[in-house]
């Protein structure tokens, strides 16, 4: 204000010229005075200045979502007892326990077994039910490579779970042979030769009796750099322990590869492997000296703590000679579950185990639960 006249100037751009200024001026007392500063304080305060500025600039697209991580594959173990007399493989995952820190897991597999069949060359029954229990201890020596101990027991006996089987069967249309004929949660265990000579007989187990503890070593031998692809390598070693009564089992080699690869909202697990197997006198005829495993499976996360999987699971034959389907023939399994991750760290899953196709040396059907951290 000069001289009692106010003098008003007004800012602004146009496309044409750029910034123009323009004067007013209007004769005021000293009350019009203190409300044109108020005015003008409070229009730069709230728009103002925003108007004299650049518009900001456009935002950028989000950035993609990082993948699901990979909770599987589900453990697995084939349970049928001829083709636990050599290497049963157990199916894992790639990845290796960090050095100086300590992975447990435990395995439950309750699992009900049928097999009756007799020809010139082999005579079979198996008629049990099956607690497979499974505890592992590994521990991260160092970067990339991890050593462990596993020990297994297991249970025997008649069960109760015959009618739920042969239930299951019917509504899929899998079908049970000749078990309708036979009693149902009952219990045996036998092989014998087309000349009535007995190769197998194990005793009912009814409280938990040790199987065989293993040790082994894995190498994670290669990650990329996202993760979401790795390779490791497996070295184990068998000794039996709880043998049949006719012949003791002996200690067998094993060795496996282990492979993960993520591709889009799937992540896809495989292993392949093979074993020795030393055969006591007594099976040498019908026991090959070696056997060779594998598994293929599909992994879809749903969510960072949960997942679906689905895996198929075979090794070749172990017992030999027999020209029978449902004794020397091929065990292969369909394993199907979900597996998920706490907050507090506990990785657990829960899983079923069905023998595909249903005729061959398989168990028939097995309940599977898993539970395991690492500190």
């Amino acid at each position: 204000m000069v001289g009692g006249w106010h003098v008003v100037l007004h800012a602004g751009t146009t496309p044409e010229s750029g910034l123009v200024v323009r004067a007013r001026t209007r004769r005021v007392d000293g009350r019009g005075v203190l409300l044109a500063a108020l005015a003008t304080a409070v229009a730069t305060a709230t728009g103002g200045s925003a108007s004299a500025q650049a518009p900001p600039p456009a935002t950028s697209a989000e950035a993609p979502k990082p993948p699901l991580p990979s909770l599987g594959p589900l453990t697995s173990e084939e349970g049928a007892p001829l083709q636990r007399l050599g290497f049963t493989p157990s199916v894992e995952g790639t990845d290796v326990t960090p050095r100086g820190r300590i992975s447990a897991n435990l395995w439950v597999g309750y699992g009900n077994v049928w097999e009756q069949d007799s020809s010139a060359v082999a005579n079979v029954f198996l008629d049990m039910e099956r607690v497979i229990t499974a505890a592992t201890v590994r521990f991260g020596v160092v970067n990339g490579l991890e050593m462990g101990v596993r020990a297994t027991v297991e249970r025997t006996g008649g069960g109760f779970m015959d009618g739920v089987v042969t239930g299951l069967h019917s509504l899929v249309g899998a079908g049970d042979r000749n078990r309708f004929d036979y009693p149902e949660d009952d219990y045996g265990q036998w092989l014998r030769d087309g000349d009535g000579t007995l190769l197998v007989d194990i005793p009912r187990r009814t409280g938990p009796a040790l199987e065989d503890v293993r040790l082994f070593a894995k190498w994670g031998a290669w990650t990329s750099a996202d993760g979401r692809r790795a390779l490791s390598v497996k070295g184990a070693v068998r000794v039996p322990v709880a043998g049949n009564t006719l012949g003791s089992e002996r200690a067998d080699a094993a060795v496996m590869v282990m492979g993960r690869a993520g591709w889009r909202g799937f992540h896809f697990h495989g292993l392949a492997g093979g074993s020795s197997v030393r055969r006591s006198p007594e099976l040498a005829e019908v026991l090959t000296h070696r056997q060779f495993f594998f598994m293929a499976g599909a992994e879809r996360p749903l969510n960072p703590n949960l997942s679906l999987a689905l895996q198929f699971t075979g090794s070749t034959q172990l017992l030999r000679r027999f020209g029978d389907h449902d004794v020397d023939g091929m065990p292969t399994n369909t394993v199907f579950g979900v597996v998920g991750r706490t907050a507090g760290g506990w990785r657990w899953e829960v899983a079923m185990q069905e023998d595909t196709p249903p005729r061959g040396p398989s168990t028939d059907f097995m309940l599977q639960f898993g539970l395991g951290r690492s500190w």
